[in-house]
């Protein structure tokens, strides 16, 4: 899996839960079916119109409710009961217990350390490396219910944005499709050796210099427990000139995630593969959250939905300390959090609009309310068209900007910077 990032599944489920399953959300789009608009729309638009009807006919909780929709399909949540059933037979999968074992629980030696630790330089230090690096506190794992959903693809749905669940591996993700024969999930080649950005500092427990969490160390939870951690850079002079004063290393999450995951700016087909071979019901993949991925959407030429169920796993530890509130948010499933192409274009922004402003520069606001406007001088010289066009470019502009603040908002009160806080990660439905 960690080569790859994702692993194929044989019979996920016991065989009547995937039944229930699909009979529940072939009954929701029934109900949503029968009251669709005229018979001249197609049936995307249709019932797209119709979500919102649906989503108000909700239940008493809110595991009973109904569609609502997200990019490229519809969306519901697993009703109370069988969320309960679905959740048990999930834990007792011994194949889902290995594949979260070998991700999470994996212990590391001398040879599985990254450059940076195999270069300390005197035997303490390697000592420190070795017992920091050696082991994870895993303890099992658990379904993170608010993730269990039904997703149905109507016939004519184009696909999805490719795109990763999370920045960095915080937890395994599944998709068990509920009917024979469907499209498979897409995929992108998957790198391994990437440094995918966690948004989590921590304070090294030798030189006292805070830094940001590699990825390795994030999932053997050492930002969670009461292991000691250690960077392993102690005795690089750039590392001993900050620990003396006291300062830490640059944070730069925004670089780090655009290093990741730049390369969604370039090239909208870089899902070019199926994630494994045609798959029967009760068949599907279980997949790192940083893997680039996409719903294939629904020929226009297919006769029925495709309806797929989708759930999260995530790690548990001993030894944890006590957490604070921040921290058991960032350690819950959250479907607002997607990284796709629109999330890694707004981190450049902000990282250049931060970098700028530390240098000094103070007039950002009249280049970043004109990188539109006077860009094109073809529009600004073409009379009253070119008027004409200026005044819809501004009005896309306010709009932008306005979304932006509203996202910026949501954000902040999401995440946080620093002492054990996460970054941005942008706002956007889930979908597969």
């Amino acid at each position: 899996m960690e080569s790859t990032g994702f692993v194929e599944m044989k019979r996920v489920l016991p065989s009547h839960l995937v039944g229930l399953l699909r009979g529940e959300v072939e009954d929701k789009l029934s109900s949503l079916l029968s009251g669709q608009c005229d018979d001249d729309d197609d049936s995307y638009r249709r019932l797209k119109k119709k979500t919102k009807t649906a989503k108000s006919r909700d239940g008493d909780d809110g595991y009973n409710g109904g569609f609502v929709q997200i990019s490229n399909s519809l969306q519901a949540n697993v009703s109370h009961d069988l969320a309960e059933k679905v959740s048990k037979a999930l834990l007792e999968n011994k194949t889902l217990g290995a594949a979260m074992k070998l991700v999470f629980g994996k212990s590391c030696d001398n040879g599985d350390l990254n450059d940076d630790r195999a270069a300390a330089n005197n035997a303490q230090d390697k000592k420190i490396v070795t017992e920091s690096s050696s082991s994870s506190y895993y303890d099992g794992f658990v379904v993170e219910r608010e993730s269990l959903k039904l997703l149905a693809t109507t016939p004519g749905s184009p696909p999805q944005l490719p795109h990763a669940d999370d920045h960095c591996t915080s937890c395994l993700v599944g998709i068990v499709h509920l009917k024979d024969n469907q499209l498979q999930t897409r995929i992108a080649q998957y790198n391994p050796n990437k440094d995918y950005p966690t948004g989590i500092t921590s304070t090294c427990d030798s030189c006292h210099v805070e830094e940001q969490l590699p990825d390795e160390d994030y999932k053997r939870g050492v930002h969670l427990t009461t292991q000691k951690w250690y960077c392993g850079n102690c005795q690089q002079p750039q590392q001993q000139s900050l620990s003396s004063s006291l300062s830490s290393t640059p944070y730069d999450f925004e670089r780090k995630l655009t290093h990741a995951f730049g390369e969604l700016l370039q090239d909208p087909n870089i899902c070019n593969a199926y994630a494994g071979n045609t798959p029967k019901a009760n068949d599907g993949i279980l997949a790192l959250p940083t893997l680039l991925h996409c719903g294939p959407g629904n020929p226009s030429t297919s006769a029925t939905h495709r309806i797929v169920f989708f759930f999260t796993l995530r790690p548990t530890y001993q030894h944890t300390k006590r957490l604070t509130s921040q921290i058991k948010e960032l350690h819950r499933y959250n479907s607002d959090i997607q990284i796709h192409a629109p999330c890694v274009l707004y981190n450049m922004v902000q990282r250049t609009l931060r970098v700028y402003g530390d240098a000094g520069y103070g007039n950002l606001e009249y280049y970043s309310n004109n990188f539109i406007i006077g860009g094109d001088s073809r529009v600004n010289n073409a009379g009253a068209d070119g008027g004409a066009e200026r005044n819809r470019l501004k009005v896309e502009l306010e709009r932008a900007k306005a979304k932006i603040k509203r996202q910026e908002k949501q954000i902040e009160r999401l995440m946080g910077r620093g002492d054990g806080k996460e970054v941005e990660k942008n706002e956007n439905d889930k979908g597969e």
